[in-house]
C-alpha cells in the first residue's frame, strides 16, 4: 500500500449538519497526528434509508483544476449487508477501523463517535505526491443528513520537501 511511501497531511475537515437530523457535531484534525481525523454525531433521529456519496478530487496540470477522479453513491444499508459494491469505498469504510460497525441500517438515533479515523493506511498505491479533496456526503431519500468536505496533500517523506503548503 502506499503508506510504505507517501504520507498523507489533512488541512481542512469540515462538516455541516442537517439539524432535523443531527443535533450537535464535531469534527476535527488530530492535533498531533494530521494523517487522522475524528467526527462525533449525535443522531435525533432514525434513519432507515442512508446513501453515501464519496468523491476524490484532484488538481489536473496545466491549470492545477481540481477534477473528479472517483463519484461513487452507494447504498449503506447494502454495504452494512456486505455488498461493497466499490474499491473505493472499502478503503473509506477500512479506515474507520472498529467504528465502521457503526455504519449500519437502519440507522437508530444516538451518540457515534468515530476517533482516528486512518484513510492514508489504505489509499491505493498509484497515486502520486499531490494535493487532493473529498467530498463525503450522507443522504436518505428525502434529505442531506450530513456533508464533509476535506482536503490534504500526499507527499513522500524521503524527499523531504513538504508539497502543498
Amino acid at each position: 500500500s502506499s503508506r510504505l511511501r507517501l504520507r498523507l497531511v489533512w488541512k481542512s475537515f469540515s462538516c455541516h449538519a442537517n439539524a432535523g437530523f443531527i443535533s450537535d457535531h464535531k469534527c476535527v484534525i488530530m492535533e498531533n497526528d494530521k494523517s487522522l481525523i475524528s467526527a462525533d454525531l449525535n443522531y435525533i433521529v432514525d434513519i432507515s434509508q442512508y446513501n453515501a456519496t464519496f468523491k476524490l478530487l484532484m488538481p489536473r496540470p496545466p491549470v492545477k483544476q481540481y477534477q473528479k477522479v472517483i463519484d461513487v453513491n452507494v447504498d449503506i444499508c447494502q454495504f452494512s449487508k456486505g455488498l461493497h459494491g466499490h474499491r473505493f469505498m472499502t478503503i473509506v469504510i477500512k479506515g474507520f477501523g472498529r467504528q465502521a460497525a457503526q455504519l449500519k441500517c437502519p440507522h437508530p438515533r444516538g451518540n457515534y463517535s468515530y476517533p482516528n479515523i486512518n484513510i492514508a493506511d489504505n489509499l491505493p498505491a498509484f497515486l502520486p505526491e499531490t494535493d487532493f479533496k473529498i467530498e463525503m456526503n450522507f443522504l436518505t431519500p428525502q434529505a442531506y443528513v450530513f456533508n464533509t468536505s476535506l482536503s490534504g496533500f500526499l507527499y513522500d517523506p524521503l524527499r523531504k520537501r513538504v508539497k502543498g503548503n
